[in-house]
């Protein structure tokens, strides 16, 4: 009995180890299946990328093509598809099989990033503000109760040096922190911690407590993550 319980164990294990080796020599046409998919359901048009200057710094979120996921507005989602955030232009550019540069046309309202192990998620579909509208992406640092989201915008001056052949592009990258809770709606994040603060309604005297007490400063990112984390554990605990 025993022995046929591990024979049993045995091939079961087998199999698994063949199955998951099969998956494995499969995965790497998932990243062709899903571009090749995106392009087949007409999501993309041909980039023309202005070109004939020196460049400084990037209008990108990252230089390289990276691994994502794209949600689109009418809910359906394509997985592993390359792409890069246009940070001047506002574009989202993925890469097509053969290594062309496409735009995305088609509105998306969520993409999922994955750079270096880690996952960065970006969403549209916010009340517009400032120069944004409806489509404009913003990258969801936290969310919950309150959404904390980092608006980065690019612009550029060209200039072309006493005696110089080649223009050279300077690009010059802006960020602007918002708050959206749905009963304020968006706003940009204020100045000042004592106004930031109030954007807690009821809960800005515990939130006040929390920031001095771990001497969280509001003009650094990692300091309003853990701010917006600990006001969206306390609202989730209520």
């Amino acid at each position: 009995m025993k022995k046929h319980i591990l024979l049993l164990l045995t091939t079961s294990f087998m199999s698994y180890v063949a199955l998951a080796q099969s998956f494995e020599r499969i995965d790497p046409l998932r990243h062709t299946k899903e571009t090749i998919q995106f392009m087949n359901d007409g999501n993309g048009q041909p980039f023309k990328p202005t070109r004939g200057f020196e460049e400084e710094g990037s209008p990108f979120f990252a230089n390289d093509y990276l691994e994502s996921t794209i949600q689109l507005l009418n809910g359906k989602s394509y997985h592993r598809v390359p792409v890069k955030i246009n940070y001047l232009t506002g574009q989202l550019l993925f890469k097509t099989e053969d290594g062309q540069e496409m735009t995305v046309i088609k509105p998306f309202q969520r993409i999922e990033l994955f750079r270096e192990g880690q996952k960065y998620i970006f969403r549209s579909g916010f009340p517009p503000i400032d120069k944004q509208n409806e489509f404009t992406l913003y990258e969801m640092l936290d969310s919950g109760a309150a959404i904390l989201l980092k608006h980065t915008s690019v612009t550029f001056q060209d200039k072309q040096p006493y005696n110089g052949v080649n223009i050279i592009r300077t690009y010059t990258k802006k960020e602007v922190y918002y708050s959206y809770i749905p009963t304020n709606g968006l706003i940009a994040l204020p100045a000042e911690p004592t106004e930031l603060i109030r954007l807690f309604g009821k809960d800005a005297i515990a939130m006040n407590n929390y920031l001095l007490a771990h001497k969280l400063k509001t003009k650094k990112e990692t300091d309003l993550i853990k701010l917006f984390a600990h006001y969206n554990a306390l609202k989730k605990s209520n």
